[in-house]
C-alpha cells in the first residue's frame, strides 16, 4: 500500500512585516485586503505581512506577533502601537492567510500575557472561530484557584465574555506564567512548562478545566530564567499528536526526549 501524501505545510515566521510602503502594500494585497502572506517552501519561512493600520513595526523594545495559526489559514495577530516613549498598546486581529480579510477584537477587559503568551485560536467546524485567554481568579486581590476564561467568538459577538471555572485540582499555582497556547483536540492548552497543561473548550456552555502534568527529568539542564525556558522544551502538534519535547542531560552531551500527551475522554 502506498504511504499517505503527506499534507502541505508552512512555516511561519513569528513577527510580521508591516507594508510602510502604501503603493507597494496595494500591488501585493489582494483588493481590499489588509494582510497578506508570502508562502514559502521549507525551511524557508513564510511571512505575513500586514498594513500600519493593523500594527506598527518594531519599536521602543516591542515589535507585533503572530500568537496562532490553524491549518484554516486564519491567524492570530498581536499588533503594536506605541503610545508614548516608553508605553506600548497591543491590539488583537483574525487575519485570513487566504483572503487577507483582518477582523479587529475589541480590546480585551484583562490584561494579557505580551506577546501573545496567554491567547489562542480555536476553529471547530460549524460552531466557528473562537478567540481565548485564561487567567488565575482574583477575589479582592487574592488568588482563589479558580479560573476566569475570556473569549471572543468571531463574528458572533461585539463584545468579550468572562466565565469563571470552578478550581481545578490541583489549584492554578501563584506563579503559573503562560508560554503559550496549543490547539488540539477540540480543546485549547495553555502551557507552563513548570506547572504542566491547563486546558478546556472555550466553546463548551460551561467549560471544565484539565490539568495535564509534564514528565519529569532527572537531569534537566538549569535554564536562565523562567521567560527563556522555552529554550530547552516546547508543546506542540506534529503528525496529528500533542508533543511534549524536552532537551536535558549534560551541557557537552545534551539528550533530546519527547512524549506523546495522551488525553482519555
Amino acid at each position: 500500500m502506498p504511504a499517505a501524501a503527506q499534507e502541505p505545510w508552512s512555516i511561519l515566521a513569528a513577527i510580521p512585516e508591516v507594508a510602510m510602503d502604501k503603493k507597494a502594500a496595494k500591488r501585493a494585497f489582494p483588493p481590499g485586503a489588509g494582510a497578506f502572506v508570502a508562502f514559502d517552501e521549507p525551511p524557508r519561512p513564510s511571512v505575513l505581512t500586514v498594513t500600519p493600520h493593523f500594527s506598527l513595526p518594531a519599536c521602543i523594545g516591542s515589535y507585533p506577533y503572530v500568537a496562532a495559526a490553524d491549518r484554516s489559514g486564519l491567524l492570530l495577530l498581536c499588533g503594536t502601537h506605541p503610545m508614548s516613549t516608553d508605553s506600548v498598546m497591543v491590539s488583537y486581529h483574525v487575519c485570513d492567510a487566504v483572503t487577507g480579510e483582518v477582523v479587529t477584537l475589541p480590546h480585551p477587559p484583562g490584561i494579557m500575557a505580551f506577546y501573545g503568551a496567554n491567547i489562542g485560536l480555536i476553529v471547530k467546524g460549524d460552531a466557528g472561530c473562537m478567540i481565548a485567554a485564561l487567567q488565575s481568579g482574583r477575589c479582592h486581590g487574592v488568588e482563589t484557584g479558580a479560573a476566569v476564561l475570556l473569549s471572543y467568538k468571531v463574528g458572533d459577538c461585539r463584545k468579550w465574555r468572562e466565565r469563571e471555572i470552578a478550581a481545578c485540582s490541583p489549584r492554578i499555582p501563584r506563579d503559573w506564567f503562560p508560554e503559550g497556547v496549543v490547539s488540539h483536540g477540540g480543546m485549547l492548552w495553555w502551557v507552563d512548562l513548570s506547572h504542566g497543561l491547563l486546558a478546556c473548550d472555550p466553546f463548551a456552555d460551561e467549560p471544565e478545566l484539565l490539568h495535564v502534568p509534564l514528565p519529569t527529568v532527572a537531569d534537566e539542564l538549569p535554564a536562565d530564567s523562567r521567560i527563556n525556558r522555552g529554550a530547552l522544551g516546547c508543546v506542540k502538534v506534529s503528525g496529528g499528536r500533542l508533543r511534549y519535547v524536552r532537551i536535558h542531560g549534560g551541557l557537552d552531551a545534551p539528550v533530546v526526549s519527547m512524549w506523546m500527551i495522551v488525553v482519555s475522554t
